[in-house]
């Protein structure tokens, strides 16, 4: 039995990182000990899997030097101290979630996997649709502007609008909350979803889904999704897969 650490942030809410671990974990395979180690209790273990982690300290980590371990990253690093990052860069294999992040963050030799998001529910939801597909929606969290809904708003104008969903202090007003299920649903019935963040992101699971349930993409260069759609679909489907066969090689 192989025993993998797992160090993860506990932030009260769950959002795409918080999902791709839950999803990471569900694809776990046989002869695997998932072993939690929140910050203060890391414990020995034959490899380590990092994902956020700015509530542990470098003391913390250091119980992880000699054992390999490997850090997903969701996002740019941004949210980490100097020394953190350091000795994240040193000591841990970098996991991207797209060539862009590992461009923009400057690993030269990343391993790059996308996250694994369960795509077979948007897709079934699209096949259901009889073809009356109209109207534009987004779909987002809405916490900070970077996200890009008035960019949104501003495509929506000469557009013919757009329906938003989602919650978060800068979402547009009349954006409606939903819950993960009914998700796969409402998307189906749009023709057009529309993405336009104005700082990078580095997947943007949002997209995934929207192009899986047959909506026509609107989106900029700053999404890191857009490879996977258009260069190789293929790994959608086998991420989970690809991220543990990287952790246990």
């Amino acid at each position: 039995m192989t025993r993998v650490g797992w160090l993860a942030d506990n932030p009260g809410y769950v959002g795409g990182a918080e999902l791709t671990e839950r999803e990471l974990r569900a694809a776990c395979p046989d002869g695997v000990e998932i072993v939690d180690c929140p910050p203060g209790h890391v414990q020995p273990c034959d490899v380590y899997a990092i994902h956020n982690c700015v509530t542990y300290t470098v003391e913390d980590l250091k119980r992880v030097a000699d054992p390999p371990a490997y850090k997903l990253w969701n996002d740019v690093g941004s949210w980490y101290g100097e020394d953190m990052r350091g000795w994240l860069d040193v000591h841990a294999r970098p996991i991207c979630i797209s060539p862009l992040q590992a461009g923009y963050m400057g690993y030269k030799d990343p391993l790059i996997i996308p996250p694994p998001i369960g795509l077979d529910r948007f897709q079934r939801a699209a096949e259901r649709v009889n073809g009356d597909r109209r109207g534009a929606v987004s779909v987002g969290s809405w916490r900070s502007r970077g996200k890009g809904a008035h960019r949104a708003q501003q495509w929506a104008e000469g557009n013919g609008g757009i329906d938003f969903y989602g919650g978060g202090v800068f979402a547009p007003p009349g954006s409606r909350e939903i819950a993960p299920p009914g998700l796969p649903a409402i998307l189906a019935r749009y023709r057009t979803f529309v993405y336009l963040p104005e700082v990078i992101e580095p997947f943007g699971r949002c997209v995934a889904e929207a192009w899986a349930a047959g909506c026509e993409l609107v989106i900029n260069g700053l999404v890191g999704a857009r490879y996977w759609i258009e260069e190789a679909p293929e790994k959608l489907d086998t991420a989970g897969e690809d991220f543990w066969a990287a952790v246990l090689a």
